[in-house]
């Protein structure tokens, strides 16, 4: 990968992951639910282009020229949304982690929320809130079921979290080498399955944008992800016991 400028972090409390592939017509929206939060909380974000074929990252350069919390870098070829979420772990330096994915948006409480959870229990590895699915277009994704749309639905997904640096090192980073979907639902497995202090809000604090385009939208190759994905943690689970 093309290594960004060696330049030191300033301290900050929040680092952003946001994965950019082909979202130049997206991504200006996510950001700027990230930079409108209501809170006390110092924010740096990182837009991570996949070696986009649009024009995103002259977009996302366009976009960190008007706000100094806003740092870019680039895949020199596109490796996945895992890899990318895994390199801007590398690239952070805050005690917190979060992610959002170019097409989704936070709502403004979204941090405050979830912080105030670490601060009443310092045991805690990481925090999820809950999801509102909603459709971008008339035509509803096979991924989504339909009851999805009534109700807020349980956000197991990054979009959703905020997690401790250390936890990260301890329950591993994301599966790189899964692409379709896989990789969080993964790292949500691990993280039970090590016994992770989490809380999970009632409320919620992610607004998930469904369309044609999302990364979930190929089924079958996100189905044949799981099944690989159920298969392993089987194995694993009998080889304990």
């Amino acid at each position: 990968m093309t290594e960004s400028p060696m330049t030191e972090l300033p301290e900050t409390d929040v680092d952003v992951i946001v994965p950019v592939y082909n979202g130049a017509q997206l991504v200006a929206r996510a950001l700027t639910s990230i930079l409108d939060l209501q809170t006390e909380a110092t924010v740096r974000v990182h837009l991570i282009d996949d070696a986009s074929t649009d024009g995103s990252l002259q977009t996302l350069h366009e976009l960190a020229s008007a706000d100094s919390r806003v740092r870019v870098s680039a895949n020199p070829r596109n490796v996945g949304v895992s890899v990318t979420r895994n390199r801007g772990i590398d690239e952070s330096s805050a005690p917190f982690i979060a992610f959002l994915d170019q097409d989704d948006e936070w709502v403004p409480d979204k941090l405050s929320s979830q912080l105030a959870e670490f601060a009443a229990d310092p045991s805690l590895d990481f925090v999820v809130g809950r999801q509102n699915i909603v459709l971008d277009s008339s035509i509803r994704p096979s991924w989504v079921r339909p009851e999805w749309l009534t109700a807020p639905q349980p956000g197991f997904i990054p979009g959703a979290l905020i997690a401790r640096r250390e936890a990260f090192e301890t329950i591993g980073r994301f599966d790189e080498t899964m692409r379709h979907g896989g990789d969080d639902t993964d790292w949500f497995a691990r993280a039970r399955r090590m016994g992770a202090r989490y809380r999970a809000l009632d409320q919620v604090v992610l607004i998930r944008h469904a369309h044609e385009n999302n990364l979930s939208s190929d089924a079958g190759a996100s189905n044949q992800e799981m099944l690989t994905l159920v298969r392993r943690h089987v194995t694993e689970r009998s080889s304990r016991e």
